[in-house]
Protein backbone atom coordinates (compact mmCIF):
# COMPACT_ATOMS: atom_id res chain seq x y z
CA UNK A 1 0.00 0.00 0.00
CA UNK A 2 1.78 3.32 -1.00
CA UNK A 3 0.24 6.62 0.50
CA UNK A 4 0.84 9.30 -1.76
CA UNK A 5 -1.50 12.20 -0.10
CA UNK A 6 -2.46 12.86 3.47
CA UNK A 7 -5.48 14.85 4.21
CA UNK A 8 -6.10 16.97 6.70
CA UNK A 9 -9.10 17.98 8.33
CA UNK A 10 -7.86 20.13 11.62
CA UNK A 11 -9.63 23.24 12.55
CA UNK A 12 -6.63 23.60 15.18
CA UNK A 13 -4.12 26.48 13.65
CA UNK A 14 -1.73 25.08 15.82
CA UNK A 15 -2.31 21.17 15.33
CA UNK A 16 -2.59 22.02 11.75
CA UNK A 17 0.99 23.92 11.53
CA UNK A 18 3.24 21.10 13.81
CA UNK A 19 1.19 18.65 11.55
CA UNK A 20 2.71 19.80 8.52
CA UNK A 21 6.48 20.56 9.42
CA UNK A 22 6.66 17.01 11.14
CA UNK A 23 5.13 15.25 7.92
CA UNK A 24 7.56 17.27 6.04
CA UNK A 25 10.42 15.89 8.15
CA UNK A 26 9.37 12.52 7.63
CA UNK A 27 8.55 13.00 4.00
CA UNK A 28 4.99 12.49 3.58
CA UNK A 29 3.24 14.86 1.46
CA UNK A 30 -0.19 16.56 3.28
CA UNK A 31 -2.94 18.44 1.21
CA UNK A 32 -6.13 19.36 2.30
CA UNK A 33 -8.03 18.53 -0.76
CA UNK A 34 -10.82 15.20 -0.11
CA UNK A 35 -8.73 12.83 -2.28
CA UNK A 36 -5.81 11.86 0.44
CA UNK A 37 -5.12 8.23 0.76
CA UNK A 38 -5.72 8.99 4.59
CA UNK A 39 -7.54 11.35 6.58
CA UNK A 40 -6.53 13.17 9.87
CA UNK A 41 -8.46 14.59 11.95
CA UNK A 42 -9.19 16.83 15.20
CA UNK A 43 -13.19 17.17 14.60
CA UNK A 44 -14.17 13.65 13.08
CA UNK A 45 -13.89 11.07 14.80
CA UNK A 46 -14.71 8.82 11.22
CA UNK A 47 -11.42 9.99 10.02
CA UNK A 48 -8.42 7.15 9.85
CA UNK A 49 -6.31 8.91 11.94
CA UNK A 50 -8.20 10.75 15.45
CA UNK A 51 -6.03 13.53 16.70
CA UNK A 52 -7.08 14.96 19.89
CA UNK A 53 -3.74 17.47 20.79
CA UNK A 54 -0.49 18.39 19.63
CA UNK A 55 0.88 14.85 21.89
CA UNK A 56 -0.11 12.65 19.26
CA UNK A 57 0.75 14.19 16.35
CA UNK A 58 4.42 12.12 16.39
CA UNK A 59 2.42 9.23 17.21
CA UNK A 60 -0.05 9.29 13.81
CA UNK A 61 2.89 9.76 12.04
CA UNK A 62 4.59 6.95 12.88
CA UNK A 63 1.19 5.03 12.24
CA UNK A 64 0.94 6.62 8.73
CA UNK A 65 4.78 5.46 7.84
CA UNK A 66 3.90 2.17 9.25
CA UNK A 67 0.79 1.96 7.08
CA UNK A 68 2.63 2.99 4.28
CA UNK A 69 4.86 -0.40 4.36
CA UNK A 70 1.13 -2.20 4.14
CA UNK A 71 1.26 -2.88 8.11
CA UNK A 72 -0.64 -2.05 10.95
CA UNK A 73 2.32 -2.26 13.39
CA UNK A 74 5.80 -3.44 12.65
CA UNK A 75 6.26 -7.12 13.28
CA UNK A 76 10.38 -5.69 14.52
CA UNK A 77 11.18 -2.73 16.01
CA UNK A 78 15.29 -2.30 16.21
CA UNK A 79 16.91 0.28 18.27
CA UNK A 80 20.69 0.71 17.88
CA UNK A 81 22.63 3.14 19.82
CA UNK A 82 26.08 3.75 18.57
CA UNK A 83 28.31 5.61 21.37
CA UNK A 84 31.65 6.47 19.87
CA UNK A 85 31.62 10.11 19.65
CA UNK A 86 30.23 12.81 22.52
CA UNK A 87 26.77 12.46 20.73
CA UNK A 88 25.11 9.32 20.91
CA UNK A 89 23.71 8.09 16.80
CA UNK A 90 20.81 6.64 17.18
CA UNK A 91 18.90 4.53 14.53
CA UNK A 92 15.49 3.17 14.52
CA UNK A 93 14.77 0.79 12.11
CA UNK A 94 10.94 -1.07 11.53
CA UNK A 95 11.13 -4.47 9.60
CA UNK A 96 14.40 -3.95 8.12
CA UNK A 97 14.28 -0.52 6.95
CA UNK A 98 15.67 2.52 8.80
CA UNK A 99 12.75 4.88 9.50
CA UNK A 100 14.10 7.15 11.72
CA UNK A 101 18.22 7.97 12.58
CA UNK A 102 19.19 11.10 15.13
CA UNK A 103 22.01 12.72 16.94
CA UNK A 104 21.42 13.20 20.48
CA UNK A 105 22.85 13.89 23.73
CA UNK A 106 22.92 11.37 27.04
CA UNK A 107 20.97 13.74 28.40
CA UNK A 108 18.28 13.15 25.86
CA UNK A 109 18.41 9.39 25.49
CA UNK A 110 15.79 8.22 27.87
CA UNK A 111 12.74 11.04 26.57
CA UNK A 112 13.75 9.73 22.80
CA UNK A 113 13.84 6.03 23.73
CA UNK A 114 10.39 6.46 25.76
CA UNK A 115 9.09 8.48 22.36
CA UNK A 116 9.86 6.21 19.89
CA UNK A 117 8.63 3.27 21.66
CA UNK A 118 5.35 4.41 22.46
CA UNK A 119 4.61 5.93 19.15
CA UNK A 120 5.59 3.37 16.40
CA UNK A 121 3.33 0.33 16.83
CA UNK A 122 4.85 -2.67 16.91
CA UNK A 123 4.84 -6.64 18.14
CA UNK A 124 8.60 -7.30 19.35
CA UNK A 125 11.25 -4.62 20.36
CA UNK A 126 14.82 -5.06 20.44
CA UNK A 127 16.98 -2.48 21.54
CA UNK A 128 20.86 -2.71 21.61
CA UNK A 129 24.03 -0.44 23.05
CA UNK A 130 27.53 -0.46 21.18
CA UNK A 131 29.63 -1.23 24.51
CA UNK A 132 33.25 -1.08 22.66
CA UNK A 133 33.87 1.19 24.78
CA UNK A 134 33.41 3.28 28.64
CA UNK A 135 31.11 5.37 27.39
CA UNK A 136 28.75 2.31 25.81
CA UNK A 137 29.16 0.81 29.41
CA UNK A 138 28.27 3.88 31.08
CA UNK A 139 24.85 4.36 29.01
CA UNK A 140 24.12 0.36 29.18
CA UNK A 141 24.27 0.42 32.69
CA UNK A 142 22.17 4.25 32.65
CA UNK A 143 19.33 2.43 30.57
CA UNK A 144 19.41 -0.98 31.60
CA UNK A 145 17.70 0.35 34.76
CA UNK A 146 14.84 1.92 33.05
CA UNK A 147 14.63 -0.71 29.81
CA UNK A 148 15.32 -4.06 30.96
CA UNK A 149 15.14 -5.58 27.57
CA UNK A 150 18.64 -3.55 26.54
CA UNK A 151 21.46 -5.61 25.34
CA UNK A 152 25.22 -5.07 25.23
CA UNK A 153 26.20 -5.86 21.37
CA UNK A 154 30.02 -6.07 20.39
CA UNK A 155 30.86 -3.29 17.82
CA UNK A 156 33.56 -4.93 16.15
CA UNK A 157 33.56 -3.46 12.77
CA UNK A 158 30.23 -1.98 12.74
CA UNK A 159 31.55 1.55 11.10
CA UNK A 160 33.70 -0.88 8.55
CA UNK A 161 32.18 -0.68 4.81
CA UNK A 162 30.61 -3.61 3.77
CA UNK A 163 28.98 -4.78 0.53
CA UNK A 164 25.75 -5.21 2.46
CA UNK A 165 25.53 -2.01 3.96
CA UNK A 166 25.16 1.07 1.97
CA UNK A 167 24.63 3.88 4.37
CA UNK A 168 27.48 6.84 4.02
CA UNK A 169 27.84 8.15 7.19
CA UNK A 170 29.78 5.81 9.61
CA UNK A 171 27.82 6.49 12.59
CA UNK A 172 24.90 5.73 11.13
CA UNK A 173 25.92 2.54 9.63
CA UNK A 174 27.38 1.58 12.99
CA UNK A 175 23.86 2.46 15.13
CA UNK A 176 22.04 0.06 12.29
CA UNK A 177 24.36 -2.83 12.23
CA UNK A 178 24.29 -2.54 16.09
CA UNK A 179 20.55 -2.62 16.15
CA UNK A 180 20.60 -6.10 13.60
CA UNK A 181 23.04 -7.42 16.28
CA UNK A 182 20.71 -6.74 19.08
CA UNK A 183 18.21 -9.39 18.04
CA UNK A 184 21.33 -12.11 18.29
CA UNK A 185 20.39 -14.01 21.52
Amino acid sequence: MSIKRITLRLSNPRIFRQSILEMKKAGLHPTTSDNGDIIISDYDKNADIFIQNEDDIKKAINQILCLSNGKKEFDELLIGIDTNSPNLTLVVVGDGKIIENTNLSIYDIEDKLNEIISTYPHKRLYLGIGTGNKYGEIIYKMLVLKFPMVKRVNESKTSSKNPYTNIKDKDVRAAYLIALRSTIC
